[in-house]
């Protein structure tokens, strides 16, 4: 099939083809001051990545046309809606379908990403080929679901492991702690790091090259294997009981409850991957540390471009914290 440039504005996305037949896709959420993946989203996410398959060009490269970040994740309003667990599995599936669809493209992938890279955001970064971080401070990537009761749904738990090796990427979806850009460089969920000066060069560079794709060591790799994923999952369930008890916190033990059945089979994993999320986020606590999380935004919205300055604080509670907290003030 002849190739041909293909450069398109749709409602969310944004679609450029350059001179040397390397597709540029930006993503910009329409009315939204952050990058999340909806049902909107997705559905021309489809079509798009249907249309590059036929148009077989040169790469793809995915950025954000957002100032503050590259990909948030999902859009937690959305999921909020949900009224069943049955809902909320399609809806998982979708966007399982979506990175499968990306991955399985004939062309090289990347994600140049500036800012914060989570969640949802990350799963679909770990669905390309490559990855390219902006070299700086606020870029932060990570999968954080278990902060919100849940854990990866959109193939996280396959690709993260599959990548990076099973300890480290366990260590990082239990705890859902984020890394800088330098730290992921290290661990290998990015292939590259560089300034804001480079970064179009080096993605491009990156696609016309086309290195081998990163892959953990054999030791590493080893730790995902029938044999010792028992002993790793039962050493992980000690871990997280230290700091979470499963009838509070259940998602990190069906976590790793997934991670050792069924990390030995692709497919599988992904399957259940989507019903045991599912079921988490029906479950009481992922509703309210969701509530939670919706009263935080909402309360950081509520101090922008407001200018009082306090004369008094008072704190109550004078532990570590609260002595922290007074000693900063007085400062």
């Amino acid at each position: 099939m002849s190739k041909t440039k293909l450069n398109k504005q749709w409602k969310n996305w944004h679609l450029e083809t350059d001179e040397d037949e390397i597709v540029w896709l930006h993503f910009d959420k329409a009315d939204s001051g952050t990058n999340v993946f909806s049902s909107d989203v997705f559905a021309e996410f489809f079509v798009i990545l249907d249309q590059l398959a036929e148009m077989n060009p040169k790469g793809l490269i995915i950025l954000s046309d957002k100032g503050n970040g590259f990909i948030a994740g999902a859009d937690i309003e959305e999921f909020t809606q949900l009224e069943s667990k049955e809902e909320a599995l399609k809806l998982i599936r979708v966007g399982q379908s979506a990175f499968d669809k990306l991955e399985d493209l004939p062309f090289p992938s990347l994600s140049l990403i500036n800012g914060f890279c989570l969640g949802g955001g990350m799963e679909m970064s770990l669905a390309c080929d490559y990855r390219i971080a902006l070299d700086d401070p606020r870029t932060r990537l990570g999968l954080p679901e278990v902060l919100l009761g849940i854990h990866p749904g959109w193939g996280g738990t396959m690709r993260m492991p599959r990548l990076i090796g099973a300890p480290a990427a366990m260590d990082l979806m239990l705890s859902g702690r984020t890394v800088n850009a330098r730290a992921a460089k290290k661990m290998g969920i990015v292939d590259k790091i560089t300034a804001q000066r480079h970064l179009m060069r080096a993605a491009k560079m990156l696609i016309l090259r086309r290195p081998k794709k990163h892959q953990p060591g054999r030791l590493v790799a080893v730790a995902n294997s029938a044999v010792a994923r028992p002993l790793l999952a039962k050493y992980l369930r000690k871990q997280v009981a230290k700091r979470a008890p499963e009838a509070h916190y259940p998602a990190p033990y069906a976590l790793i409850d997934l991670w050792e059945k069924y990390a030995g089979d692709e497919r599988s994993m992904l399957l259940e991957e989507a019903v045991s999320v599912a079921g988490l986020m029906s479950a009481g606590t992922a509703q309210n540390l969701v509530r939670v999380f919706l009263l935080q935004e909402r309360l950081k919205s509520l101090g922008k471009g407001v200018d009082f300055q306090p004369q008094h604080v008072h704190v109550i509670g004078a532990g570590i914290m609260g002595g922290d907290i007074a000693a900063w003030c007085a400062f």
